[in-house]
């Protein structure tokens, strides 16, 4: 590993390392706390069990018997965390002819570096979504797909578009009503309603014009814009752009997804939050400072049920 051998730093304390490290971090602005459901680590293994309700209420008879039901055992998902971190050693001719700004910038970077991390980490799941090698929900299908099992035994379910439609005015209406008409793991209704629209930056424009447009997109009759004035049904549809769901960044320009952020069940779990520390004692014998910064923290989710996707890409998915 080599150390930083172009810039000038000088001793700084800790809380000013840290300050910048946030700094850092914040800039990138990370959308994990928006798009996931974070929580706090509380073991190795933190295992999250799902059981079914029960089925309806049925009619009793005067002087007759209750008829009995009782949850089932259902999927769940188990969450284990991983660490990942960096390390920047800082020598001592650096540290000795330093000048203190630099520094601030080396914990900067460093936290920049955290929160690309975390981001293209956490869009992975999104970005993997219809990949049948990743999963995490114990129906050891990927979070969308055409052939969710059922807990009962009932007909499967799916929660991606078979044909890859595209995002549009119409196709919108497709994915809320297939999103509306999820079920539980008895079959019985959820009331499920998508609030957000999450896309890639090359969907942005076309996502504004479907859903902020003062009457329907696309069209030139004088039709209203449900998605964006019948609160009543529809509410105002939430566009949410991310930037590490796009190509450049190792994902799709087409795919995109409908969250009801109220159900969905993306689940991120903290053991450690991003953090940096100093080290003078390591590095002792060679006169080197390290600066390290890490993460700690695990990803999945808890439930197919309040996610939708389509590839975009308008090919056949029967996974």
């Amino acid at each position: 590993m080599s150390s930083i051998n172009t810039i000038v730093l000088d001793k700084v304390v800790d809380p000013g390392i840290k300050k910048h490290f946030v700094d850092g971090y914040k800039q990138l602005k990370p959308k994990i706390d928006l798009i996931f459901k974070t929580d706090k680590q509380t073991s190795l293994n933190d295992v999250y069990q799902n059981y079914t309700g029960i089925g309806q209420v049925s009619q009793v008879n005067e002087g007759g018997t209750y008829n009995e039901d009782s949850p089932i055992q259902a999927f769940g998902v188990t969450m284990t965390p991983v660490k990942y971190g960096k390390l920047i050693p800082i020598t001592y001719e650096i540290e000795k002819w330093s000048k203190t700004k630099e520094i601030f910038d080396a914990a900067n970077m460093l936290g920049k570096a955290t929160a690309r991390h975390i981001e293209k980490n956490g869009a992975s799941i999104l970005n993997n979504s219809q990949n049948t090698s990743y999963t995490s929900y114990t129906d050891n299908k990927p979070l969308g797909s055409t052939q969710h099992t059922r807990a009962d035994g009932g007909s499967s379910q799916s929660n991606a578009s078979s044909t890859g439609i595209i995002l549009s005015d119409d196709n919108l209406e497709t994915a809320l009503l297939a999103m509306e008409y999820q079920l539980d793991d008895r079959g019985e209704p959820i009331d499920m309603m998508a609030s957000r629209l999450i896309i890639p930056p090359h969907l942005r424009k076309q996502a504004l014009i479907i859903t902020k447009s003062e009457k329907q997109s696309n069209t030139n009759d004088n039709n209203i814009n449900v998605y964006n004035s019948m609160q009543q049904f529809y509410g105002t549809m939430e566009v949410l752009v991310w930037y590490y769901l796009g190509g450049p960044a190792g994902g799709s320009n087409t795919r995109w997804f409908l969250e009801d952020q109220t159900q969905s069940k993306l689940m991120w779990n903290w053991a450690d939050k991003p953090q940096v520390k100093r080290d003078d004692s390591v590095g002792f014998k060679q006169d080197v400072v390290y600066f390290k910064g890490f993460y700690y923290a695990a990803k999945g989710w808890g439930d197919w049920r309040g996610m939708w996707v389509s590839a975009g890409d308008l090919q056949a998915y029967s996974n």
